[in-house]
């Protein structure tokens, strides 16, 4: 019988017992942005000291990652004596704050690397010590306490995450070592220290604990009031792109995703304005000042980061840092198994809200992921679809449908995917990429899944909102849809574009520009919201704002399909057809979109270029018998051709056909040349356009 791949799995795994050595540059993050050379220097320079080191001590170095190394040694007292020599050397000029634990066990040994809770403590460990200490687990200790050149120190026993039984840590307390004060110790832990309850448990300090509690207590008031406090006043935050450290670039889209859903997970805390993706991801491979990104963002801190990735298991490493003043506030390692990825997520938008004292509302705390657990593979898919996703192309969007059918062939019970594969079919229907009424059906389909799954996913229902508006022309229901996704994810920055649009369509111009200003707080530098934003002066004939608006937008964005499209879409209403023709032109060959098209064909038109207007018209024409383009976009060529009964054709097709881009039909201006026609009336009150 031939193997499978469960078999072959099973046949490379080896188990041994040995000693693991996690060993992590301290602050590396922070120093790359303030001086990268030297940053690279020392990094080097660690580099060199522990491949020269850890195989004269009878060490395997398994993996380098970043600014850290993972090795295994056959004996305690070996890895031990290595972190000794490495601390040492390291501590001479220029000096390198290398952080270092140890742990000895089982551990399961595969081609991909190692595993196994051997590993995890042992990182544990690590991240408790401090610069130039080396710390290990008491069960380390038993196998060194004979060793002579060894010295040691017990620190004392320490809760650790997910590990039931306090550990009793040592430091290694050789001459040149630094040996941590309990104040220093900042890793995921709580100390195993008498506490007020304690007190009372032996009868033989009952007693004297009444007089020690109120000196305890006493003491704890003049500490409270002066002992600095946690940052406050920070309302604001964003989270930059997070490092990928894993060592291998193919990991690029699984940093990309945690970084997304990580400032998700921070979007639902209500009292906390978090700057989306599309905003944050510019600052990408960018060396600014920390300070002038808090203000480019407007905000008061920021999030740095980097993510290691290694088989099963996830590191993500967070600092908090002021933007007023580059201080690094607070910092933290966190680790999971894939399965258990959104309990990690969960975990860190609660320590940072924690640490910048917001308060989370009971409506915050269910809004935060649960610690509930995901099928690994599932999650995966699902995080290259949206890496495809934000590519914004038609081929990318079709690219993220598969990724996310294929996380769902993993786990059909995925909410998520099903929220994210509605949005790439009603995208490719309105843009071209495949039949609006097959893309409808597909989308309502998984919309209706994920809302069954999950009642409470803000991006379904956001989706409910786009797809009631464009396929049903629902106006109620659609607001009503954005209203709960707001209510469940108020920091989520495409329900209210999405709204915002909506409003615009309907004539509400004023609440339009509220719902999309909040969108623009939330996502400062996103090019889509600040074009919609354009749209919405020009649907209110509002054009000297219109073009304050779009030349700001233009100087972020100097070649932005949508951008540009606005612009002349702008020229075309002011009467500026000339002028309209060169952004359209641009726009139109960096889109596939058959609307950027059609307006290219109107400019020509109204400009008298009726050569070039004709060419665009015959290939609308023929996109449109394969259902790729709108009789609503045709429309608006023959309107300024002067061909008012084929434009009114045109629309009664797109009527009939449920055409997603009817709902926009009150809003541009060029139909007001039709306005006055009998067809034109009847059409507009079967649209039911909301009063």
């Amino acid at each position: 019988m031939p193997q499978t791949n469960d078999t072959n799995l099973a046949a490379s795994e080896q188990r041994k017992m040995a000693a693991v050595m996690f060993a992590d540059m301290m602050g590396y993050t922070a120093m790359m942005q303030e001086d990268e050379v030297h940053a690279k220097l020392l990094r080097n320079r660690q580099k060199k000291t522990l491949e020269s080191l850890i195989p004269a001590h009878n060490g395997t170095i398994i993996q380098f990652f970043g600014d850290g190394t993972l090795s295994l040694f056959d004996s305690a007292a070996d890895a031990v004596r290595c972190g000794i020599a490495i601390q040492i050397e390291l501590q001479k000029e220029p000096k390198v704050k290398l952080r270092i634990g140890i742990h000895s066990g089982d551990v399961v040994y595969e081609s991909d690397g190692i595993f196994g809770d051997c590993v995890n403590l042992a990182s544990r460990i690590e991240s408790l010590s401090v610069p130039g200490a080396v710390l290990f687990s008491g069960k380390v200790h038993d196998e060194i306490k004979n060793q002579p050149d060894i010295q040691t120190h017990s620190l004392g026993k320490f809760h650790l995450k997910n590990v039931k039984q306090p550990l009793e840590v040592y430091a290694a307390a050789n001459e040149g070592l630094v040996i941590p004060k309990p104040s220093e110790i900042s890793g995921k832990t709580s100390t195993d220290n008498i506490t007020l309850f304690s007190l009372f448990k032996k009868k033989s300090t009952r007693y004297i604990s009444l007089a020690v509690i109120s000196v305890i207590l006493t003491l704890i008031i003049i500490l409270l009031y002066q002992m600095p406090g946690k940052p406050t006043g920070i309302d604001s935050i964003a989270v930059l792109p997070l490092q990928n450290i894993s060592g291998n670039p193919d990991q690029e889209y699984f940093v990309s995703g945690m970084h997304e859903t990580l400032i998700t997970e921070l979007s639902k805390i209500s009292t906390l304005k978090v700057i989306s993706r599309t905003s944050t991801i510019q600052y990408k491979n960018v060396k600014k000042p920390l300070r002038q990104i808090a203000k480019e963002l407007g905000v008061k801190a920021l999030i740095e980061g980097s993510v290691m990735r290694e088989g099963n298991m996830v590191r993500i490493t967070v600092q908090l840092i002021d933007g007023a003043t580059d201080e690094h506030l607070w910092s933290e390692d966190f680790d999971r198994e894939m399965q258990n990825i959104f309990a990690l997520y969960n975990e860190v938008a609660k320590k940072i809200a924690n640490e910048i004292q917001i308060k989370l509302t009971p409506q915050d705390q269910v809004r935060l992921i649960s610690s509930q657990e995901v099928n690994p593979r599932a999650y995966e898919f699902y995080l290259i679809g949206r890496h495809y996703w934000n590519q914004r192309t038609i081929q990318g969007y079709k690219q993220s449908i598969e990724s996310y059918n294929k996380a769902l062939e993993q786990d059909s019970n995925y909410a998520p995917a099903y929220a994210a594969l509605a949005d790439g079919y009603i995208i490719l229907g309105e843009q071209g990429g495949m039949p609006q009424q097959e893309a409808g059906l597909l989308a309502d389909g998984a919309i209706q899944k994920a809302l069954k799954l999950n009642n409470n996913l803000a991006e379904a229902y956001s989706s409910k909102g786009v797809w009631k508006l464009s396929y049903e022309w629902n106006w109620s229901e659609s607001e009503k849809a954005f209203k709960k996704a707001i209510e469940l994810n108020p920091g989520y920055a495409v329900t209210y574009q999405w709204y915002g649009r909506t409003l615009g369509f309907a004539g509400r111009f004023d609440e339009a520009i509220k719902q999309l200003e909040k969108a623009k707080e939330l996502d400062p530098l996103s090019p889509i919201i600040l074009g919609y934003i354009g749209q919405v002066y020009i649907y209110a004939k509002q054009y000297e704002k219109a073009d304050d608006h779009l030349q700001q937008a233009l100087k972020v964005h100097p070649n932005h399909p949508l951008i540009l499209h606005n612009i002349g879409e702008l020229y075309a209403a002011q009467g500026r057809y000339e002028e309209a023709i060169a952004p359209l032109k641009q726009s139109a060959e960096m889109s596939a979109s058959g609307h950027y098209k059609a307006m290219l064909g109107y400019a020509y038109a109204m400009a008298n270029h009726r050569t070039e207007a004709m060419s665009v018209l015959k290939e609308l024409l023929t996109r449109s018998d394969s259902g790729s383009v709108s009789g609503f976009n045709v429309a608006a060529v023959y309107i300024a051709l002067g061909d008012k009964e084929k434009a009114l054709n045109q629309l009664e097709q797109g009527y009939e056909q449920r055409d997603v881009w009817m709902k926009e039909l009150k809003a541009w201006p060029w139909f007001d040349r039709l306005k006055n026609e009998p067809r034109y009336k009847d059409l507009m009150k079967r649209m039911n356009f909301p009063e």
